[in-house]
């Protein structure tokens, strides 16, 4: 069996190490035969051009979970791959999150001798006995900024530059904590809030911070919110990145945030592309937006926008719209009478 270094199953890890362990898995594989995928989900799809590079072809893939990625790749199938493999087949590759061990075995016995069974593995722990994150394919789940997708991170640098150092900042939905240390470590006085009782546990080990303090509270509360910001009065700037398509009111959010800047406070919010993100392939979104969906949100909500941005990859790039940028990043401002610079 060829394995890739070992670990325990369960906890995700970066594009570039998930990359590093589907190259150390198929480095011995070149030109032994087609393989298939089993437990696809969005990291596998992820990393599907490196395991193309080093497998071959790769003849289908299977996932136990209807929200397939595989039909990317054109052959896929719910649950264990029997349908898929034939005498063409010469690999499967176990690229599980969780409970890889049984599945390994219980593929072993089913297709052993018949083609070779390859596991991709990933570490669980980071030995210090601290709480992880389960991967959905949708947070991120690092332990240290090295471990957060720059894209990620270049967001709220993004946001970070444009406010002034010692202001009260409140992270709206967020997640494990990276951005909300990101932002204390830049000067500001930061409240982190997620509805996630196990994120913001896991925020409060991995990316404790003097400047930080993490609440569990649901952002599209307004009473909640207002609870648990007494010890700030008003915020001077609110953040809140790949929010608004999570909630179930978003304009409800946007308008407990309102109440919650002091006037003239900013926010800086971000939000997947409509035209570039099928919501579809989005298991965990209840909305997208377009670009003018959003500033007619942002308008109605009591926040006039100052100007709205278009990422790709690590460029963030001022009213900029191309077909490959996925995400928008809008700055707006409490206050009326603002001029747009769009």
């Amino acid at each position: 069996m060829l394995t890739a270094a070992e670990g325990l199953a369960g906890q995700s890890v970066t594009l570039a190490v998930a990359q590093q362990q589907a190259r150390a898995a198929l480095d011995d594989w070149r030109g032994r035969g087609p393989i298939v995928v089993f437990g696809a989900g969005a990291h596998t799809y992820k990393i599907l051009p490196v395991l193309e590079k080093y497998a071959g072809k790769i003849a289908g893939v299977a996932d136990d979970s209807p929200q397939c990625w595989g039909r990317a790749v054109g052959r896929w199938t719910v649950g264990l791959p029997a349908e898929l493999i034939d005498d063409t087949v010469a690999g499967i590759l176990v690229s599980s999150d969780v409970q890889q061990a049984t599945l390994e075995a219980r593929l072993r016995a089913d297709f052993g001798r018949r083609c070779a069974i390859l596991t991709l593995y990933r570490p669980t722990s980071d030995g210090d006995g601290g709480p992880t994150l389960p991967f959905t394919g949708e947070r991120q789940t690092g332990r240290t900024l090295a471990e957060i997708e720059l894209g990620h991170r270049a967001r709220y640098y993004w946001a970070l530059k444009q406010i002034d150092q010692g202001a009260n900042v409140l992270d709206a939905a967020c997640g494990n904590g990276y951005g909300t240390y990101i932002l204390a470590e830049g000067g500001l006085r930061v409240l982190g809030i997620d509805v996630s009782e196990e994120a913001v546990a896991f925020a409060r080990h991995h990316y404790a911070h003097a400047g930080a303090t993490f609440a569990v509270g649901a952002v599209d509360d307004g009473v909640s919110l207002r609870q648990l910001a007494t010890d700030f009065a008003t915020f001077d700037a609110v953040v809140s990145l790949e929010t608004l398509e999570h909630v179930d009111d978003p304009e409800a959010f946007l308008r407990s945030a309102h109440e919650l800047l002091r006037p003239g406070g900013a926010l800086f919010c971000s939000t997947p592309n409509a035209e570039a993100m099928e919501l579809a392939d989005a298991p965990y979104h209840r909305q997208h937006f377009t670009v003018d969906a959003t500033l007619e949100l942002l308008q109605t909500a009591g926040f006039p926008p100052l100007a709205w941005f278009g990422q790709e990859g690590l460029q963030i790039l001022k009213g900029r719209c191309t077909p490959n940028q996925r995400y928008r990043l809008f700055h707006a401002i409490k206050g009326e009478c603002l001029r747009y610079a769009l």
